[in-house]
């Protein structure tokens, strides 16, 4: 039961950052980015306000100051990252732009292995590079 759950909130996510780039483009034919990025922001709070209030999730006192810092990083890195994004969105195909965006594995694995020590692994590596080379071969295309 738990590897369906996982591979549900996976098709999920997938789903939805598939289709997320469409609508960002069409947003972004009437919106600039800094309205965009504030209205996303208001309504995921909104949101995980009400998730609170509902009592389904809780906020705690007993965080530490460390990790709370953390979190507060993520979410300057999230918007740097989707004023970035947005950009090259806004002028350029969504086709290439989110194909170059899929690089990111690359980073995730290398820091994942040097930060978190996580096992390097051939196997996994190979799939990174497999997905590396078609970022490189999209990048030619054009």
């Amino acid at each position: 039961m738990k590897a369906l759950n996982i591979y549900l909130s996976l098709f999920i996510t997938v789903s939805i950052l598939g289709s997320l780039p469409i609508l960002e483009k069409i947003t972004l034919a009437k919106m600039n980015i800094t309205q965009m990025i504030f209205y996303r922001s208001l309504s995921q709070t909104i949101i995980l306000g009400f998730v609170v209030w509902l009592g389904t999730s809780t906020l705690s006192n007993d965080i530490p100051l460390k990790y709370t810092a953390y979190a507060l990083l993520q979410g300057v890195a999230v918007t740097i990252m989707l004023f970035f994004y947005l950009s090259a969105i806004k002028t350029a195909d969504v086709s290439f732009v989110n194909p170059v965006i899929a690089a990111s594995p690359l980073i995730t694995y290398i820091l994942a292995v040097v930060i978190l020590n996580e096992p390097l692994n051939f196997v996994r590596l190979s799939g990174v590079v497999l997905v590396v080379g078609g970022i490189i071969l999209i990048l030619y295309s054009r």
